[in-house]
């Protein structure tokens, strides 16, 4: 059946009834609070791949809404989905779609992206991918873990001396020792796992785009402690959305590990913010 006609059918279902029980309606504050209470969550991005782009909830799947009928073998019907849009109406749709297929739960963020106000991703789909292609072993999955945080500590502190005021220096080698204690708990996984640190492997920028563009991409002003913060925020944000996307194309013990870090970034995020607080 050509794709336009199951969208067409879905809104026809929308407009007889619109009131099935198993959707609900839910606005960014409460997104934000079940994305942290629920990481089980389902994501997934109704848009089209130039507004994924853009910008997505982190972890977000791309799934337009014009190929949603044809790829929901893709999701679990037994876990609950989060779908979004621009501003709400293809979501809607996609909703009442995925109802339809027998979904259990299904949240429909009310005014899309445009109101959410919570931590973002950006970039194509694929973006960093291509450090966790399957098969991936669990060996390759923590070094390049490992590689991603030693990155993002040597690049704070090499920031702490290129930057001349003195403040945003001691941020960057805050920022750095945090970057340490990261290290550290992959490395206490690696033990656990008896898996050799890889130290002598490619750098890995974390969240799979290079420090240094992401930093121009948001036009960090250098001499500002909340554009500093904000961009490790960004940073941490970007992590856990990589991981989040790398963890549905991985399986078993490599999944796990994935979906675990991808929790600890939204903690790591957490006290990042806990900075920006601080009188």
């Amino acid at each position: 059946m050509p794709r336009w006609l199951n969208l067409l059918k879905s809104i026809k279902s929308l407009i007889a009834s619109p009131g099935d029980v198993r959707i609900t309606s839910i606005d960014a504050d409460q997104a934000r609070s079940l994305l942290d209470a629920e990481p089980e969550i389902q994501i997934v991005d109704v848009r089209q791949p130039k507004e994924y782009r853009r910008g997505h909830l982190p972890g977000a799947r791309l799934l337009p809404v014009a190929d949603l009928d044809e790829k929901l073998d893709e999701l679990a019907k037994d876990k609950p989905v989060l779908v979004y849009c621009a501003i709400g109406g293809r979501s809607k749709v996609a909703a009442h779609m995925l109802a339809g297929r027998g979904f259990e739960r299904v949240l429909n963020l009310s005014g899309g992206f445009k109101a959410w106000n919570g931590w973002t991703g950006f970039g194509d789909y694929e973006l960093g991918l291509e450090h966790f292609s399957p098969p991936m072993s669990l060996e390759r999955t923590l070094n390049v873990a490992y590689l991603m945080e030693a990155a993002l500590e040597a690049f704070y502190r090499d920031m702490t001396g290129k930057v001349a005021d003195p403040e945003a220096a001691r941020l960057f080698q805050t920022l750095a020792d945090v970057e340490v204690k990261h290290k550290a708990a992959v490395a206490r996984r690696m033990e656990d796992a008896d898996v050799p640190k890889d130290v002598g492997g490619e750098a890995v920028p974390e969240g799979g785009m290079p420090l240094e563009e992401h930093m121009r991409r948001m036009g960090v002003d250098l001499t500002s402690v909340e554009d500093i913060v904000d961009f490790a925020m960004a940073v941490e944000a970007q992590a856990l959305d990589l991981y989040s996307r790398a963890a549905f194309q991985a399986q078993g013990d490599v999944r796990s590990f994935l979906e675990t870090m991808a929790v600890e970034e939204k903690t790591h995020l957490r006290h990042l913010g806990e900075l920006l607080d601080r009188p």
